[in-house]
């Protein structure tokens, strides 16, 4: 099984190397900006991933990646949170089946609380509208 490490530095390796010749063209002044949006907007679409199944945190670490093809703190960050993970994985895949379903099972209860208290900021702001008949119902008012 392939580290996080291991998937990520293939792909910023290959990044880097399309980022490099990118630099030398006849619109290399455009290559850093560029960069720096698409770094930003990976980076972004991958927290909002991370708690729903898939890749969000594979997406979330080339973002950092991508950014890194341009910033030196994008560098150390991502060499550190992706040790992090992978010694966090490490140590999670070698307890037992119980604690590994208590630990999940908090996961996403404080995943739920985060979402609800999002929903519930932005009804109490007035983005979510269409959700003050429910709100009513359960004894909540603006």
């Amino acid at each position: 099984m392939a580290t996080m490490r291991q998937m990520v530095s293939e792909r910023v390796d290959r990044l880097s190397e399309t980022h490099a010749q990118s630099k030398k063209g006849k619109y290399g002044f455009l290559v850093r900006p560029l960069t720096l949006a698409l770094g930003w907007t990976v980076f972004i679409v991958g927290l909002i991933t991370i708690p729903l199944p898939g890749q969000g945190w594979l997406t979330t670490f080339l973002g950092v990646g991508i950014l890194s093809l341009e910033v030196t703190w994008a560098h150390d960050l991502l060499h550190w949170a992706v040790r992090l993970y992978d010694r966090f994985f490490a140590w999670f895949r070698r307890q037992p089946q119980s604690t590994r379903i208590v630990l999940v099972t908090l996961l996403i209860l404080v995943i739920w609380v985060i979402f609800a208290g999002i929903i519930y900021g932005a009804w109490r702001a007035g983005t979510l509208d269409f959700l003050t008949p429910y709100a009513a119902e359960i004894g909540l008012e603006r």
